[in-house]
């Protein structure tokens, strides 16, 4: 490893609400995520691009740490757009849709879903 980095810990850098800057880290890390940290731009649009996108790459047993979403209802973090998101999508009222999913149908691919001031912690089934 390099200065400041740790072994087996990659960093991808880049602009999460387009969706070729996405495809490029899952085709140059390989994908088959044990640990995804969305700590990237908290624009609503950005981090569910990355979700979309990200998710499924992520290994069975695997976490996504979501961040930054104390924001969401802002409507400065509602600015940008994607082809899969518009002003109106807010972050934390998708994960609601997803964790009645998990309680009631358990058709998800959602072990667990963690919330706390702030953040999230999805777990890979």
């Amino acid at each position: 490893a390099g200065k400041g980095e740790l072994e087996g810990i990659h960093t991808l850098v880049g602009d999460q609400g387009n969706a070729a800057v996405l495809d490029s880290w899952i085709e140059k890390s390989g994908g088959n995520f044990d640990v995804i940290i969305d700590d990237g731009g908290h624009q609503n649009c950005q981090i569910w691009q990355s979700f979309l996108k990200l998710w499924p790459t992520v290994k069975s047993g695997g976490l996504y740490f979501i961040e930054d979403m104390q924001v969401a209802r802002r409507r400065h973090f509602r600015k940008v757009h994607t082809e899969t998101c518009d002003e109106n999508l807010i972050v934390p009222d998708k994960l609601k849709e997803f964790f009645d999913e998990l309680i009631y149908n358990r058709k998800s691919d959602i072990e667990f879903m963690f919330c706390q001031s702030e953040a999230c912690v999805l777990g890979k089934r």
